[in-house]
């Protein structure tokens, strides 16, 4: 009993030091993972090591201005945007950045590929073991034993008691020629008490050496996988850079847009306003007889449809915003508003299209866009696997080289015998007889490496496809800005004239209406043409492959990669 406690204290002690270096197995685990990143980064354009999954996730808005104003606009929720946070874009970017759930998504993607490979790499380093285990046996409740105290009225017979332990060291080292060398050292020992102490110990020490010479042999089919853990890496890399462009001109389109919004909701309020000033002067009007009922009527559903527009627009504005807390890490309790002197910039800044022309973009595209790069890169991948396919076609032969060594014939537990030691050498040969599942495996690596090249030329066509529908939107939103610069122009004359003749009693009703309405959308047109036109611009960069985006969020655009 004694050596059945002291086990289970060991196991208990055991546990204990195992919690205690969990944190040491996490470091070590983020170490080896960080600097397979940061290896395979400098083979990345646009991507820095500074890859970090876990961060602190508390949002803190203290440093960002307060609103204090009160916005008419809104209506009933005139209110709601008061002591809420102003959110400049690139303030918004770095939240983004920062505490995204989708960001940490895909950085916990990138650690993962990462951690992936560390295991891959593990497999061809020297691996050593070390395992032992130890039994007690007894047995109190022996008949014979039993039937002698009662025969004989004896006490305090001996009953059958040993001890039995075993240990075993090990290495291993796979070679990335196909081969293995193996080390292993074994001994076990065991002691009986039976009032009289007897020992009986073996050992043996067993070297091997394995190589492959048809199946399985060669560095190229060996390491296969290792190789594919490797640019899997390269390629989750690429697509995290991809990832983080996309990501930046997602956030600056959404923040846009719920500007545009915003505006569309103020419009929508004039214009109400105005048509219910048209209407309070024709009430009046036909209260004095001086207009008709049914004129007053067309007036009154212009202003419920204007109302309902304006309700409509409030109601996509604050949704807007509520999805855009989500989308940068924030929390729906969370009060913000976005800064109305972005609108500003991106006006001022003109709708001037990038300086070059639509054949070098497509040009420039084909050469810097990465994910590209990785549909070309899996087309090799997927012909490199058409040769391990072949090779398991072919006979297995191995050869197999041993060396054991006994335990000694002397009374020393765990002596070895070395000049005794035994060697042998074979050779392992497995025909190809049953190769149905290696068949099929071939015929499909040949059919994924036609595959593969198919999604090339279809990235291919579609990153051309991309670029030339940006382009597009840029022509398209800069004529719509032209076009509505005049049409506001001359709305504003059609009002103006509208009411004047109104207040004069010569008027036309449906004029007002129809002047005031085309007046709204106008200018509503004209804000978004703006937008859009930005919002293309900055994803013509990102298609091209020339948007850099830094670790806040914030970007720069051009020919010329950034310092």
């Amino acid at each position: 009993m004694p050596a059945f406690r002291n086990l289970l204290i060991m196991l208990i002690f055991s546990c204990l030091m195992a919690a205690c270096t969990n944190a040491s197995y996490r470091g070590s685990a983020d170490d080896e993972s960080y600097q397979a990143i940061a290896d395979k980064s400098e083979l990345v354009p646009g991507m820095n090591s500074g890859v970090v999954v876990d961060e602190e996730q508390i949002v803190d808005l203290s440093a960002y201005q307060t609103n204090s104003e009160s916005f008419e606009f809104l209506d009933n929720e005139a209110d709601s945007e008061i002591d809420a946070r102003i959110l400049p874009l690139n303030a918004a970017l770095d939240l983004a950045f920062q505490h995204s759930k989708d960001y940490q998504t895909q950085k916990e993607r990138l650690y993962l590929e990462a951690l992936a490979l560390t295991l891959d790499r593990y497999r061809y380093v020297p691996a050593f073991t070390a395992t032992g285990s130890g039994d007690y046996q007894w047995d109190t409740e022996d008949q014979f034993v039993t039937d002698m105290q009662a025969l004989t009225g004896m006490q305090d017979l001996n009953t059958s008691e040993s001890t039995f332990t075993t240990t075993s060291l090990g290495a291993r080292y796979f070679l990335k020629s196909g081969g293995a060398i193996a080390l292993n050292l074994t001994s076990n020992f065991t002691r009986f008490l039976t009032g009289d102490v007897s020992e009986f110990g073996t050992g043996a020490l067993i070297g091997s050496f394995t190589q492959p010479l048809i199946r399985n042999f060669g560095t190229d089919i060996e390491t296969e996988v290792l190789m594919q853990a490797e640019r899997d890496l390269l390629y989750q890399l690429r697509d995290f850079t991809r990832f983080r462009k996309s990501f930046a001109v997602r956030v600056a389109s959404d923040y846009y847009s719920i500007l545009l919004n915003r505006e569309t909701a103020t419009n929508n309020y004039a214009g109400l306003l105005a048509n219910n000033l048209s209407l309070e002067r024709e009430q009046a009007f036909q209260a004095e007889g001086l207009t008709t009922l049914l004129e007053v009527g067309r007036l009154e559903q212009s202003s419920l449809q204007a109302d309902l527009r304006w309700t409509s627009s409030i109601t996509r504005y604050k949704r807007s915003l509520d999805n855009f807390k989500i989308l940068i890490g924030l929390d729906a309790d969370d009060t913000i508003i976005l800064d109305d002197n972005e609108m500003t910039l991106i006006t001022e800044t003109g709708m001037d299209s990038p300086d070059i022309s639509l054949e070098q973009a497509t040009e420039m595209a084909i050469q810097t866009r990465l994910d590209l790069y990785t549909q070309l890169d899996r087309v090799q991948d997927s012909a490199r696997r058409i040769e391990v396919a072949a090779n398991a076609l072919s006979p297995t032969l191995n050869l197999a080289l041993v060396a054991s060594v006994p335990s000694s014939t002397s009374l020393t537990p765990g002596e070895l015998d070395f000049e005794n030691t035994v060697y042998s050498a074979g050779l392992d040969v497995d025909l190809p007889v049953d190769t149905k599942l290696e068949r099929n495996n071939y015929r499909r690596s040949l059919i994924d490496y036609d595959a593969t090249t198919r999604d090339y030329l279809l990235a291919l066509d579609e990153i051309k496809l991309n670029v030339l529908d940006t382009w597009r939107r840029m022509n398209e939103a800069r004529k719509s800005y032209d076009i509505s610069v005049t049409s506001v122009e001359i709305n504003e004359r059609r009002v103006e004239e509208a009411e004047l003749r109104a207040e004069l009693g010569l008027g036309d009703i449906q004029d007002t209406v129809d002047s005031q309405n085309d007046l709204t959308a106008a200018r509503t047109e004209l804000v978004s043409s703006i937008v859009e036109h930005n919002i293309a611009k900055l994803e013509f960069w990102r298609d091209v492959g020339l948007l850099y985006v830094d670790d806040n969020g914030q970007w720069e655009e051009g020919i010329d990669e950034p310092r």
